[in-house]
């Protein structure tokens, strides 16, 4: 809800379904191509403007920067770009963890940019916003995408919505692994074994429809640059087909049934002593 001074919102986080990997660009970044989809694990911000210019984040996990670093400081910096407007207060709560695949950071940033918009009444563009925002992170368009599940392609700033629907569970696996995503697409680059993109799906699809074409590209890099990460993605599969989120380090399981879904959550959190939780596409 919007007010004159403050604002408060939600943050949720993604999965990716699928990740190709095509090959590194000109630019530095890779080009990739993945299936997207929001997912109710959720950050939580609040806004506050204030009397001075500055630009202040609060978060309460020490994993996250509060500091100038934070995405979600840095994109109120770039929407506002020199102009003369009051500084703000953010405050975050942190649910979705760092660095791992879920795209939390990029989450702040989007939320941060429309919440500023409407706070400092800038008359600023949704696409303008997205331009924005892909100076801020790859993965900032796409949580700025009104449709729950997307594919995005270039360096992840090309975003199409998709005609997708999901009615199940998803359980995440989240290890206590924070995996550097720089790190990871430079063992990939290592291996330059580029991928191929995932057929595009549509309509209200089933966990097996969905688990069928959930690949990532990044996992053996991630496993690589993270040998813990390797040996949980063993101990996983061997319970059943999972996937890695964007560049790890939490993985994913989609079910149908949802009592199926909590024993499997239920077991990976008492054998592998691995947080997980139960959620559900936005």
């Amino acid at each position: 809800m919007v007010t004159m001074r403050t604002a408060q919102a939600r943050c949720p986080a993604k999965i990716n379904l699928s990740l190709a990997v095509l090959g590194r660009r000109p630019d530095g970044y890779h080009e990739i191509d993945s299936l997207v989809a929001r997912i109710s694990l959720c950050d939580a911000m609040s806004f506050a403007l204030r009397g001075d210019e500055r630009i202040v984040v609060h978060c309460d996990d020490a994993a996250a920067p509060s500091d100038a670093s934070n995405l979600a400081a840095r994109a109120a910096e770039a929407l506002r770009a020199g102009r003369p407007l009051p500084g703000v207060e953010i405050a975050l709560h942190k649910r979705i963890p760092v660095a791992a695949g879920l795209g939390g950071g990029s989450s702040n940033a989007a939320t941060a940019l429309r919440v500023l918009r409407e706070l400092w009444r800038l008359d600023v563009s949704d696409a303008e916003l997205a331009r924005i925002g892909a100076t801020i992170g790859s993965d900032v368009p796409v949580f700025l995408q009104p449709a729950a599940a997307c594919r995005i392609s270039g360096r992840g700033e090309v975003v199409e919505p998709l005609r997708l629907a999901f009615a199940g569970v998803v359980v995440l696996i989240l290890p206590a692994i924070h995996s550097s995503t720089a790190a990871v697409y430079a063992a990939w680059s290592r291996r330059d074994t580029p991928g191929s993109p995932a057929p595009a799906p549509a309509g209200q699809l089933s966990a097996a429809e969905l688990m069928a074409l959930a690949r990532n590209d990044l996992e053996p890099a991630a496993c690589e640059v993270q040998p813990r990460l390797g040996e949980l993605a063993g101990a996983l599969r061997r319970r059943g087909p999972v996937c890695m989120s964007g560049s790890g380090s939490a993985f994913f399981r989609l079910f149908d049934d949802r009592r199926a879904a909590e024993r499997f959550a239920h077991e990976i959190r008492d054998e592998l002593e691995t947080r997980t939780e139960l959620v559900r596409f936005e």
